[in-house]
Formats: structure tokens, C-alpha cells, sequence
């Protein structure tokens, strides 16, 4: 139970009522949600982040994110916070994972619910103190928590359940309200937006009017060839009249090189971005190709037209959320597998067999489709309530 003064008393004590569980949350102050790796697992998060802000606008909801991914949540008006941790072996800004554990233990929460599952994220979340330690039961550790949630397909009443939902189970366990169709709104740094916006213009490239490829992925079976990329990238160029931007991340510059190479027009590639610019330059695009990866969430949360060249997961659990696409994939027996390896065929063919007369059709699918459906350069949407 809470006191007087929102402390929270028999601290070692499991909760499994949900109702007790909806309770105690009602009363508690601050909330710590730990979201490590992933940009687009960060993105999906949003909705679960903004369903909280509208069931309890006084929350003083915290996140934990590593450094590459801390764009998804420093400019979102209803996180009060973002605490930055460096990963592993990378020399970047944000505290060492001593520090976070000290910073974390130090702000007392009275929640923490981690969204990640992995040993590091225990770590933190049962060093907080936080009388409510809030994981899924499938995590590794259960004895670190003392709230457990269900499995997604449990509490949904079905076995085909998007990430955003399974993000947003906790919620739908303890009855609180959620939307149909919850939005996953990516706010954008202003500053990172001007610098990106000069750019474009020093690049001669009108907002709006260029079409945005993003062609690396984490796992090679996930990830369209390079050459078909580049047809691509010139067919969109030729049928469109407008100029064509390849972006990838800077580890990932030889894939933009490789596609340079072979591609027959001069299109721009832009590999120094940070999450944030990127961000900036998929908001500003007329539309936008990719692999399933964290860009093209990015741009499914931004509203942009997406094609998705899909290959091993899982499209049921994470094609693009809540804006128009078009998902171009192969139907075979081992779809969907995880990925690292391809054993059914030694090389993955669910992407390598995907042809660009079939994804440029998608292209063109979309682009009829979302004709009227053009950047503006507009103000950001409203705050929160």
C-alpha cells in the first residue's frame, strides 16, 4: 500500500492481482521504464509511453535508454526524462553502467517496468529498489521482479499480437485504457531539423520532393541486395524526376558505397547522420524504402508512405504501425525464422528471391496512393495533455 507521503510499504511483497496492481500504480509518483538496445523496438515503445501520459498526465515517467537509441525519447513531451547509458565498449556520450546504477539507485523510484528482458536491464531494474519491479513472466530472472505479466497472446485473447501490443499488455492486464489504434508519435529535435533542412537546401532538394532509401538491416536475412537496391534507387529517380537520398549509419558506409558503384544515376548518400538527423530526413521525405529495421519504423512513426522489402521475422509482430504501407515479401514454409542463420536453404531467399519489377511496383503503388500526402513544413504537433 502507499502512505501518506506516496512511500511504499512491505517492499518485498509480489503482487499477482492485477486490480491490487492498477491500485497501487494510481498512487505512486514516478516510473521508470528501461528500454535498452534496438531503435526500432525503442520507437514501438512510444504508444505504450503515451497511453501512460493519457491514463495519468501528473506521472513523472522517466526512461532509461542507451545512447544511439536516446533520440526515440529526449524530445517527447510526456517523458519527463531520459537517462542515458553508454553501451558496451563504445566510446559516446551518457553515464557508464556503474553511474546509471548509482544515478538509478540514488532517484528512489517506486516502479521500474522493464521493456527489455535481457540481464543488463535486470540489473538495473533490481538495483533501483523500486517496490515495484514490473517484467514479463517470460523473462530470464523472474526472481528479480515481483510483478509478473502474462504472456501478450494470454492477456489479447490472440495469438497474432504486433509489438506495439505486446509493449502495451501491461495496460491491457490491468484494464487500463487504450486505444484502438494507439499512435506512435516521433517528436523531432528542432535543431537537429534545421540542420538537415540546410542541407537539403544546399543540396538543391525541395522538402518534400526526394525519395528516401534506407537499404542496411541487422541481420543479412533481413537485409535486399545492394545491386537491387541501386535499380532501384534509379527507376524511382527516373519515374519520379526527383532526386534519390541512400542513408545507412556510419558503421554501415560501405553499403552505400557498394551501391554507389553499380548504380547507373547520381544519387546522394548520406551516412554521418545521427538518430536524430536521420529522423529530420525521413519526416521530410515524399516517401521512403527499406528493410524491416528501425528506420523504416521511424517512418512508419513519422507518417510517411513506407515499402518494406521483408525478409526473415515476423511481419505479423512488426511490419510498419500506423501509417500507409505496402509490405513485399515471399511466402515460404520457414518464414518467419530468427534470423541469424538460413538453414532451411544455406542463403535466404525469402529476400534475395524478392525482384525489383515487384518492389518498384509497390513504389508506384504508394506513390499514386499518397499523391496529396506531402511533407509540411510545419510546427510540431501539440504537446501532450
Amino acid at each position: 500500500m502507499v502512505t501518506h507521503n506516496g512511500s511504499i510499504r512491505n517492499p518485498q511483497s509480489a503482487i499477482h492481482n492485477p486490480a491490487d496492481l492498477a491500485g497501487e500504480l494510481q498512487q505512486i509518483r514516478r516510473i521508470l521504464l528501461v528500454r535498452l538496445r534496438s531503435l526500432g523496438d525503442s520507437i514501438l515503445t512510444l504508444p505504450l509511453i503515451e497511453s501512460l501520459h493519457h491514463w495519468r498526465p501528473d506521472l513523472h515517467l522517466d526512461v532509461l535508454s542507451e545512447t544511439p537509441y536516446a533520440s526515440v525519447f529526449s524530445h517527447h513531451p510526456a517523458v519527463r526524462e531520459t537517462l542515458i547509458v553508454r553501451p558496451t565498449n563504445r566510446s559516446s556520450s551518457g553515464w557508464s553502467r556503474v553511474q546509471a546504477l548509482t544515478e538509478i539507485r540514488r532517484r528512489h523510484y517506486q516502479a521500474v517496468l522493464n521493456l527489455h528482458g535481457g540481464t543488463t536491464s535486470m540489473l538495473f531494474t533490481l538495483a533501483s529498489g523500486a517496490r515495484l519491479r514490473i517484467g514479463q513472466a517470460s523473462y530470464r530472472s523472474p526472481w528479480a521482479y515481483n510483478v509478473h505479466i502474462p504472456a501478450a497472446a494470454e492477456v489479447w485473447q490472440r495469438s497474432r499480437v504486433h509489438t506495439v501490443e505486446h509493449q502495451l499488455t501491461l495496460m491491457r492486464w490491468l484494464g487500463l485504457p487504450v486505444s484502438d489504434l494507439p499512435r506512435c508519435t516521433l517528436w523531432i529535435d528542432p535543431r537537429a531539423s534545421e540542420r538537415v533542412r540546410n542541407r537539403l537546401r544546399l543540396s538543391g532538394i525541395k522538402l518534400g520532393h526526394y525519395s528516401l532509401i534506407a537499404p542496411t538491416a541487422t541481420l543479412f536475412t533481413k537485409q535486399w541486395e545492394d545491386k537491387k537496391f541501386a535499380e532501384l534507387g534509379d527507376r524511382l529517380e527516373q519515374r519520379s524526376g526527383q532526386p534519390v537520398i541512400f542513408t545507412a549509419a556510419p558503421r554501415e558506409k560501405d553499403t552505400l558505397l557498394r551501391i554507389a558503384q553499380v548504380a547507373s544515376k547520381n544519387h546522394l548518400y548520406w551516412s554521418d547522420l545521427d538518430a536524430a538527423e536521420l529522423f529530420a530526413l525521413i519526416r521530410d521525405c515524399r516517401f521512403f524504402v527499406g528493410n524491416d529495421g528501425g528506420a523504416t519504423h521511424a517512418a512508419a512513426a513519422l507518417m510517411r508512405p513506407v515499402v518494406v522489402v521483408w525478409g526473415s521475422s515476423n511481419f505479423v509482430a512488426w511490419h510498419p504501425w500506423g501509417t500507409d504501407y505496402e509490405l513485399v515479401r515471399s511466402d515460404l514454409p520457414c518464414m518467419p525464422c530468427p534470423g541469424y542463420t538460413c538453414k532451411a536453404f544455406g542463403e535466404p531467399k525469402c529476400i534475395l528471391d524478392i525482384s525489383v519489377d515487384n518492389v518498384f511496383r509497390a513504389c508506384e503503388r504508394i506513390w499514386d496512393r499518397t499523391s496529396s500526402s506531402q511533407p509540411e513544413d510545419a510546427p510540431q504537433p501539440r504537446a501532450l495533455s
